[in-house]
């Protein structure tokens, strides 16, 4: 039908374009694939240059980065799992890249771009950067891009509350200047896998959570060396819990992994966090 119509119907629906569909529009005789709305976050470009190849018709790409032939910031960052903190910021960057100028990027040590993009300017500090790619907080303005790396082993005593939870992995992270958007996963021992406050904690953050049995996660703390506890033994079957589940999870994503955070316990919470390298 004609985009006007298109236009017309869905104007009233459009609400943000981090949220906002793809819509793709085709003429009566299907000679024109027309990527109208959310070309790059919603898919539509792509969308309109498959449906185009199956007709034979002609797509239709008037998003700026495309007809400049330059790199979208949103789609290169959705495309590695980024998480992106400013999008007021990431449309302005993305203009000045649309533009012909480069902007300067910096990447945390356990961050490695194998193909660093022509618009990027590699700087080797954040205090020069305009795009910071680090699970790290810093006091500097730009735009950070969050990569998914770090691990959070979770323990708790029984009926522990997802606010307790919340509430010592929150001042965890911040104590130690790390962004939560960087979390990519909790972990725990699979006693714990009815543990309501814990599963509540992991679905008010939207985290996926593995749970381990006490052999893996001892075979982790001798490999480890983390001797652990006699009274968590005891109770779980387990030495440890919370090292050895950060671990394990990491190891999921990467076989190159740090033990940043050792057990800290805090109340009736003992938290860990592993972080795996990032490749982008």
């Amino acid at each position: 039908m004609a985009t006007g119509i298109v236009v017309r119907t869905i104007a009233p629906l459009l609400k943000d374009k981090r949220t906002d569909p793809a819509v793709v529009v085709l003429d009566e005789k299907g000679r024109y694939v027309i990527s109208l709305l959310s070309g790059h976050l919603g898919g539509a470009n792509k969308l309109a240059g498959e449906i185009a190849g199956f007709l034979g018709a002609q797509a239709v790409i008037t998003t700026a980065s495309d007809v400049q032939g330059r790199i979208a910031l949103d789609i290169w960052a959705d495309e590695r799992g980024l998480y992106v903190e400013d999008f007021e910021r990431l449309r302005r960057l993305s203009a000045k890249i649309v533009n012909g100028k480069s902007v300067k990027v910096y990447t945390g040590n356990p961050v490695v771009l194998p193909d660093v993009p022509d618009e990027f300017n590699m700087v080797g500090s954040p205090d020069k950067a305009e795009i910071i790619i680090s699970e790290e907080l810093y006091k500097r303005k730009a735009l950070y891009l969050r990569p998914r790396n770090l691990f959070a082993g979770i323990g708790c005593n029984r009926g522990t509350t997802k606010y307790e939870i919340q509430n010592e992995f929150t001042s965890l992270l911040k104590k130690n200047r790390l962004s939560a958007h960087s979390i990519a996963g909790i972990a725990s021992i699979d006693l714990k896998n009815d543990e309501e406050g814990l599963l509540e904690f992991a679905e008010d953050n939207g985290l996926p959570i593995r749970f381990f049995p006490g052999d893996a996660l001892n075979a982790a703390a001798d490999e480890l060396g983390i001797k652990g506890s006699k009274q968590v033994r005891a109770a779980t079957g387990a030495a440890a819990v919370c090292e050895p589940a950060a671990v394990l999870a990491a190891r999921q994503a990467s076989d190159r992994i740090d033990l940043i955070i050792p057990k800290v316990k805090r109340g009736n919470v003992t938290l860990a966090i592993a972080r795996a390298k990032s490749t982008l």
